[in-house]
């Protein structure tokens, strides 16, 4: 089965905003499918890459690790995210690494197809305005990081790694901890009373939402 019809919410990326459907369902085709049904590395911080992903369904984890060696998870990317489309048209080493959670399927699109494709205007703009969105997203971390409570900072968290379609996290409380800039056992003691009031199921490397209203209740308590 083609992959414009396998995947038809596909034809809505903002990769591929504003182009013929006849163009879209052709560059979706021209991309070979791949099924990851465990962690995999798809991208690799400081090394080069010859084609970009298209997130098909489930998620990919963008890292980076800094000079001392520090990890941190930078964002979890869903379904019509693309990765690794600005190193292939710079030709530099990915700014990060990217692995697939367990049950994901990306779309591999070759690098050939992709400069074939940014000939078209309508994909300059896209990706600028997928550039511009990740420029957002980055300030409002910033901010998280900064004025944020701990409790807010969680919030924040739970809300940003899931969706109301996909309300499964597969992150560590050691990961999720890092990010907060806080203790594993103070993220441990948080995450059980969100588990004891019933608004999230928890077991080893995985969250799962169970009352998103009260996530988007916390998660908005610094705009109050």
């Amino acid at each position: 089965m083609k992959n414009s019809v396998a995947y038809p919410h596909l034809m809505e990326a903002g990769l591929l905003s504003g182009l013929p459907e006849a163009d879209k369902a052709a560059f979706l085709d021209g991309c070979t499918r791949r099924f990851c049904g465990e962690r995999t590395t798809l991208l690799t911080q400081s090394e080069p890459t010859q084609g970009c992903y298209l997130i098909a369904r489930g998620r990919i984890e963008v890292s980076y690790i800094d000079d001392s060696g520090n990890l941190s998870i930078v964002h979890i990317a869903g379904p019509g995210e693309v990765l690794g489309e600005v190193e292939v048209l710079s030709e530099t080493p990915c700014a990060a690494s990217c692995i697939s959670l367990p049950d994901t399927t990306v779309l591999y699109c070759p690098s050939t197809l992709l400069f074939e494709y940014a000939a078209k205007p309508e994909l300059i703009r896209n990706i600028a305005a997928i550039l511009h969105a990740r420029l957002l997203r980055d300030n409002h971390q910033r901010s998280i990081e900064q004025f944020y409570t701990v409790d807010e900072r969680l919030y924040q968290y739970l809300r940003q790694f899931s969706t109301p379609d996909d309300p499964e996290i597969q992150i560590s409380q050691a990961h999720l901890a890092a990010l907060m800039g806080c203790s594993r056992q103070k993220v441990n003691r948080m995450l059980k009373a969100l588990r004891d009031e019933g608004t999230i199921d928890l077991s080893r490397g995985k969250i799962v939402i169970r009352d998103r209203g009260r996530i988007n209740a916390g998660a908005d308590q610094q705009c109050r």
